[in-house]
């Protein structure tokens, strides 16, 4: 029995997709790849997982995975290389999905070499070190954020002197705010220049660039076989006391369509640049108050945490399946998601170091909310005190809203975050 082929040659029919990541929040993926009728492999890894107290065994994803591959190390480019190409001999891999900022280029190496269909290399590399990014975008007329890579203090005391305070300090490599302040004045600069040192955060450089105002926005688009799918318009909240740090997303977006078109066109001009290819995209932009979209960062793959799960709660359909298949290379026909509701979440840390509270308070309350409230919960990390949250590792409670209308959905949730904080007696970012 013979069967037609794609256009890459491969037999069309069950495909074999190969999923890279530690989130066992993708549970829906490896379930949307086994309902289209696909072989599915994960290679998961045990050392982010437990760096993030992720339990996948506890999550439901394996029955909806053929096979598993655990490296103690995914990171690890011959690590990973080699699994794969273990796999690829045993079975002919059709695609990957990386949902993951540290494993999206790894693997696009190793998809390049077997040739598989992914996002580039290259124009993912770039996207990742965002000062290269900023050079791209500049020399394509996209985007002309001033920015500079400084060696210290002086350059960039210089670079702020220049542009007017304040300004933005962020790795040059990173991703989930990590190491990102919004400095106001030159001793508070001297501060954090001070603090770069410490740790890893900073090991590509330092980045330093003009500060942006507006909405905080993001565009989810998709790009399969050259055509740009427009998935949603995403709006962000952060944290008055630390702007870098985000506390919150509502999909779609409360605003209009001549300012929707504007961010997709923006965020399809940036991808376009970029040259990424193939894939599902995370584009964060800051809409300014004339109307201009400027970009804060591109992620070479799909949205992170809870936030394809709001999609799907927003009306706006299946975005883990509409993944697998973008990644298998196939031809979809371009359709803006029909939104019938508003999902939010908000996620809250310990505003200061503070005595861990010894237990989680009953939750029993939020039952009040009814169907509005979608998931709510707090957990707190190993050890007696709550470290400062200033980045999206380090909160310990979520709360997720959905409801006909804007402004209520995301009272709701910051309703159940101050109710939160109140019971356990504790400042939290919100």
């Amino acid at each position: 029995m013979t069967h037609p082929q794609d256009r890459s040659g491969r037999p069309d029919g069950p495909k074999h997709v190969v999923f890279v990541t530690w989130k066992a929040g993708n549970a829906p993926a490896f379930e949307a790849a086994k309902r289209l009728g696909h072989h599915v492999t994960l290679v998961r890894s045990l050392a982010m997982e437990q760096s993030q107290n992720v339990d996948f065994d506890a999550s439901p994803y394996a029955r909806f995975v053929d096979r598993v591959h655990v490296l103690e190390d995914a990171t690890d480019p011959g690590a990973l290389r080699e699994c794969v190409l273990a796999v690829h001999a045993r079975r002919p891999i059709d695609g990957f999905v990386a949902t993951v900022d540290a494993l999206v280029v790894p693997v696009a190496r190793i998809a390049e070499e077997i040739g598989v269909p992914f996002t580039d290399a290259r124009a993912a590399e770039t996207a990742k070190q965002k000062n290269r990014c900023r050079e791209v975008l500049a020399a394509a007329g996209v985007d002309t954020t001033r920015h500079a890579v400084v060696g210290g203090f002086r350059e960039a005391a210089a670079f702020a002197a220049a542009t007017g305070y304040p300004v933005v300090v962020k790795p040059a490599r990173g991703s989930g705010s990590e190491g990102a302040h919004v400095v106001a004045d030159e001793e508070r600069l001297r501060e954090v220049l001070h603090r770069a040192g410490d740790g890893d955060a900073y090991a590509a450089g330092v980045l330093v660039e003009e500060y942006l105002s507006g909405r905080f926005l993001s565009a989810e688009i998709g790009l399969a076989r050259g055509r740009f799918l427009r998935l949603a318009v995403s709006e962000r909240s952060t944290w008055h006391r630390h702007e870098a740090l985000e506390t919150g997303t509502t999909i779609p977006a409360g605003i209009g369509a001549d300012e929707h078109d504007r961010v997709m066109e923006f965020a399809e001009a940036v991808v376009g640049a970029l040259g990424l290819r193939l894939g599902v995209f995370h584009v964060e932009v800051m809409l300014g108050e004339d109307g201009t979209p400027r970009l804060i960062e591109v992620n070479p793959r799909i949205m992170g945490s809870c936030l394809p799960n709001l999609f799907t709660l927003a009306g706006g359909g299946d975005i883990f399946e509409l993944l697998v298949r973008v990644h298998l290379d196939e031809e979809i026909e371009p359709a803006a998601p029909a939104f019938s509701r508003y999902a939010t979440v908000r996620w809250f840390g310990a505003a200061e170091l503070t005595p861990k509270p010894a237990r989680v308070p009953d939750l029993g309350w939020a039952a009040e909310y009814g169907d509005s409230l979608h998931a709510f919960t707090v957990r707190f990390p190993d050890g007696d005190v709550l470290l400062p949250c200033r980045g999206n590792l380090g909160n310990f409670g979520e709360v997720q809203v959905v409801h006909p209308d804007r402004e209520t959905s995301i009272r709701i949730a910051e309703d159940i975050v101050g109710r939160t904080a109140d019971l356990l007696g504790i400042e939290v970012t919100r």
